[in-house]
């Protein structure tokens, strides 16, 4: 390849266009980094970053990921509203209801909401935390909320004893 420096340029520079002509001989699909459905899925946690997608998990399959990339242009328009929070929860858990502050007797503060998980559904604590993470992700800065729902809790605790038994005996000598 030709150089497009001139005659009196740095060794810097020549070392900058050397690496230049390398990183061009690489076989990285650039444009296709950046499309959707053509971005190799070890890029998507890039792609998904580029595209503000705030609620992510890593365990999700394929067409999840990708789905979550194309509808994050709408659910960030609509950010910190009802319907975002909803549909946001809706990846996480079924079955649930979002009252706000005015909906609730007594109305409570303003600015606050209740997450209300049907009772027939038990969520574990890592279920818990995606739904906090999930709120979290969309909910606006000014928001409150607290969470109504049955959590299965599991732990172990061990109990010890010991059982000393024995004679005393006293020996004397005369």
């Amino acid at each position: 390849m030709s150089s497009l420096l001139p005659p009196n340029a740095t060794k810097l520079e020549k070392n900058i266009e050397q690496l230049g002509e390398k990183i061009s001989s690489l076989p990285v699909p650039f444009v296709d980094l950046h499309r959707i459905d053509r971005c190799p899925v070890t890029h998507l946690p890039w792609l998904a970053w580029q595209h503000r997608v705030e609620y992510w998990q890593p365990e999700w399959s394929e067409p999840e990921k990708r789905n979550a990339i194309r509808e994050s242009e709408s659910f960030n328009a609509q950010r910190g509203t009802r319907s975002s929070i909803s549909s946001l929860l809706s990846t996480v858990v079924d079955n649930f209801q979002l009252k706000a502050w005015h909906e609730l007797q007594p109305p409570q503060q303003p600015f606050t909401f209740v997450v209300m998980i049907s009772t027939q559904h038990l969520l574990s604590i890592e279920q818990l935390l995606q739904v906090q993470t999930a709120i979290d992700a969309t909910k606006s800065a000014r928001d409150n909320y607290s969470i109504s729902a049955r959590i299965q809790s599991e732990g172990s605790f061990f109990i010890g004893a010991a059982c000393i038994s024995g004679e005393t005996v006293h020996i004397e000598t005369i």
